[in-house]
């Protein structure tokens, strides 16, 4: 397991999902950034600027359920310009529209290839509603940088699993008993299962008692 994740289970792990987006989804409210949306010559989502600045946010709103935990974020772009790049991924969670907390932030490395799938570890229960946000650094106006996938990767009911465990009590199926038709694993039930032998000999008692009517 990767340690990045915690104490995360390798059982809990196993029941991730991920929810693939585009970058279609993301708007802004700073009318210095222009938004491209794909078309037949460039299929993702172009974001320019007509002013240069180092915070130019784009935001998108992830429809992960309630008390899921978000592990892992991962966006792929393309820029051009050595020095315009992405440099913080950030999740802030809502409920008042007056508020907001920020509820991870990760600030994005400067050696960034022109070319890449940005990966940022995080461990986000949600419990309100969430937005993905993305700040961009312009060093000039020319300079455009492209986003195409957006990939959320999350573990659903991840609270429910929570208060299961901290109570101790398994979860997953239980194997129904082929022969008796009882959970052969509950532990209220500790029922033998009888052997053939024990089969044949009351198969055999029964037939006696029917010929002495």
């Amino acid at each position: 397991m990767d340690n990045n994740y915690g104490h995360i289970s390798r059982k809990l792990l196993s029941k991730r999902q991920s929810l693939m987006l585009h970058a279609l989804g993301f708007v802004t409210g700073d009318p210095s950034i222009r938004i491209d949306y794909p078309y037949v010559f460039h299929p993702g989502l172009q974001v320019q600027v007509s002013e240069p600045g180092d915070s130019k946010w784009i935001y998108m709103m992830l429809p992960v359920t309630r008390g899921s935990l978000i592990t892992d974020i991962k966006i792929a772009y393309h820029r051009t310009g050595l020095q315009s790049r992405i440099t913080l991924i950030r999740l802030v969670e809502q409920r008042e529209p007056v508020s907001a907390t920020v509820v991870h932030n990760e600030i994005i490395e400067k050696t960034t290839p022109v070319t890449d799938v940005i990966n940022t570890v995080c461990r986000v229960v949600v419990n309100d509603s969430i937005l993905l946000k993305v700040c961009l650094d312009f060093a000039n106006t020319d300079d455009m940088i492209e986003l195409g996938m957006v990939e959320i990767s999350y573990i659903p009911n991840y609270t429910s699993f929570s208060v299961l465990k901290k109570k101790g009590i398994k979860t997953g199926y239980q194997k129904e008993d082929s022969i008796t038709g009882l959970f052969s694993n509950s532990p209220s039930l500790n029922l033998r299962r009888p052997s053939l032998t024990e089969l044949f000999l009351q198969k055999k008692e029964k037939r006696k008692s029917v010929f002495k009517l």
